[in-house]
């Protein structure tokens, strides 16, 4: 068990380090920053504080300096300062705020375990570990400042202490539910489907007469409201206006609708997490963000985007796992309150992407489903009486073949597409954004410019962060022909396939999105492609 946790931590540490600065991480670590040393809630409240203000603290410990202003305070402006503030430390304080989701999803690995272990045994609770320590989604997520991970752990942690509180009734179970879900509601919004959650999954007990203090179960539920609020305003200092939604101006449809109906309501909830929650609820809005689908761009993310995506980001040794565990239903029948309760965050997570936040621009919207399938792929070596020897076989020799999968694309695993998708130069085409391209190529295009003795590079970089920071010397291409400077160009995946996104300039982003014409290069193969995300090309 310790040398899959350590193979899994040390995987996602060597990412942490080798990749360049993502998209969001340029918002979520500054927001920590300030968080941490000023008690600054306001900068990119689309996510709450807790998860972001640890990575802060982590930076500031690793020498990060506060700029003397923010700009307009909006999230790009904040990270573009905090970027030129930092620049002789930029990426040394990214990866020490990276180091504290690494260990959050070592964490999660042993949540994994211990699940595991509880429903299906020691065997079945080391093939649900292995299948989660070596998930390319996993190790790349586990690797960046971002909510992917810390929002999987708080499901899983919560999900599993409340099943042991609801029938076992021990309040030291209870407790580390009320932890695990206060935590969750203090990592993202989308802590809002787990109270509606663990009520539905306490009825199973309740009507096959599985609780011993049924009672104390209620109770216990009741408590988590008074425990979860407390959390809440901790977690926001205490900052609760308390007025009502009528003097609130709100930007989604969602909130407005509700002031609208209730202009008396007073919610109980910090002011910022309300206002947070009202940007969340726009960026989750229909026609809101573009989803890129087999070539073509969609309004919103078709019905087929996650099933695609899934089938082509995922592993052959995974997928061919979850086919065993179908079959293995069919003919074994586990017990069904032992599946049940991983499977319902499964569906819960795919319900949420598919129906209402229908944000079609990365699996890592769906990612706290990887951990609860390795939970359930550990039936397979339940050995319960009358399985055959082959099921745990074959579990252990997929588990095998995924590891060999995330370690020859190791430590890019943000790139990671299966075989049977083409790997990123193909897959690319699939499914983009975050899903190949999330700006974290600088690094590796730093080391293939140098390999080939390239001094200066046209570049067409989808990020946030400021290549030259990384030592790439660069002309930015915003499209026509290439000037003389370079004999060669770099670009970004993303807008390669003909997506749009404002670039980052030596200046700063550029006022309007870039949409770059790259069609001529589409029937090349490239000289190189650096991360599995950057394609270098040479011009003449």
């Amino acid at each position: 068990m310790a040398l899959l946790v350590a193979a899994h931590v040390l995987l996602a540490g060597w990412g942490a380090v080798r990749q360049s600065v993502t998209f969001d991480e340029n918002f979520h670590l500054p927001s920590g920053i300030l968080i941490a040393a000023r008690g600054e809630l306001r900068a990119s409240a689309v996510n709450p504080p807790l998860v972001k203000a640890l990575a802060g603290w982590a930076a500031l410990a690793a020498g990060a300096r506060i700029p003397g202003s923010l700009g307009s305070g909006e999230q790009s402006a904040v990270g573009i300062a905090f970027m030129l503030a930092n620049a002789d430390r930029y990426h040394r304080i990214f990866v020490a705020g990276r180091l504290v989701i690494v260990l959050l999803s070592g964490l999660l690995a042993l949540a994994v375990w211990r699940w595991a272990r509880r429903l299906w045994g020691a065997r079945g609770a080391l093939v649900a570990l292995g299948f989660y320590a070596f998930a390319p989604e996993a190790l790349a997520h586990a690797g960046v400042v971002t909510m992917d991970v810390p929002t999987a752990l708080g499901f899983v942690a919560a999900l599993m202490s409340w099943q042991a509180f609801v029938i076992g009734g021990r309040w030291r179970s209870w407790t580390a539910a009320a932890l695990s879900v206060a935590y969750t509601f203090l990592v993202r919004f989308t802590a809002v489907f787990l109270p509606p959650l663990l009520l539905a999954l306490t009825l199973e007990p309740f009507l096959r007469r599985r609780v011993r203090a049924p009672r104390r179960v209620w109770l216990g539920y009741a408590l988590l409201a008074v425990t979860t609020l407390a959390a809440l305003q901790i977690g926001y200092l205490g900052r609760t206006s308390w007025q009502p939604l009528g003097r609130w101006r709100f930007e989604s449809h969602a909130f407005q609708s509700l002031a609208r109906r209730a202009p008396g309501l007073v919610l109980p909830l910090p002011d910022t997490y309300i206002s947070g929650f009202d940007r969340q609820a726009v960026e989750s809005e229909p026609h809101a963000t573009p989803s890129y689908l087999m070539g073509v761009l969609h309004a919103d993310a078709p019905l087929a985007y996650f099933p695609v995506a899934l089938a082509v980001k995922w592993p052959v040794g995974f997928l061919a796992a979850l086919a065993l565990l179908a079959l293995y239903g069919l003919r074994r029948r586990p017990r069904f309150s032992h599946a049940l309760w991983p499977s319902a965050l499964v569906v819960l997570f795919l319900w949420i992407a598919m129906f209402v936040g229908r944000l079609g621009i990365g699996i890592r919207y769906v990612f706290p489903i990887v951990p609860a399938l390795a939970v359930l792929l550990g039936a397979l070596a339940s050995a319960r009486r009358g399985d055959a020897a082959w099921w745990r076989r074959a579990a252990v020799a997929l588990v095998a073949v995924q590891a060999i999968e995330a370690c020859a694309h190791a430590p890019w695993h943000m790139s990671f597409y299966n075989l049977l998708a083409g790997g990123p130069e193909r897959g690319q085409w699939i499914v983009n954004d975050s899903n190949v391209d999330w700006g974290q190529g600088l690094i590796a295009l730093r080391d293939e410019l140098a390999r080939r003795g390239i001094r200066r590079v046209h570049l067409a970089y989808h990020g946030t962060a400021e290549p030259s920071l990384y030592g790439i010397d660069y002309v930015p291409y915003l499209g026509g022909a290439p000037g003389p400077e370079s004999d060669w160009i770099a670009i970004s995946s993303y807008y390669f396939v003909g997506l749009s996104q404002r670039m980052m300039l030596h200046e700063g982003r550029t006022k309007d999105a870039m949409r770059l014409d790259f069609t001529p290069l589409w029937k090349r193969r490239p000289e190189a492609m650096p991360a599995g995300c950057m394609l270098l090309y040479r011009l003449r």
